[in-house]
């Protein structure tokens, strides 16, 4: 395998790997949204049975 050759897998790996992280971080972030919800309604919840 040619040097050029190795360097076009690699860039593609890369791009499939930068792929890949952006779409872990958009469930992050609705991870995050969905915890914070979670938690004010604890919270919430939490307050009226006192």
């Amino acid at each position: 395998m040619s040097v050029e050759e190795r360097l076009e897998l690699l860039h593609q790996e890369n791009e499939r790997l930068k792929r890949e992280n952006d779409a872990m971080k958009k469930i992050i972030i609705q991870m995050r949204v969905t915890m914070n919800r979670m938690i004010r309604r604890y919270i919430t919840v939490s307050g009226r049975q006192e």
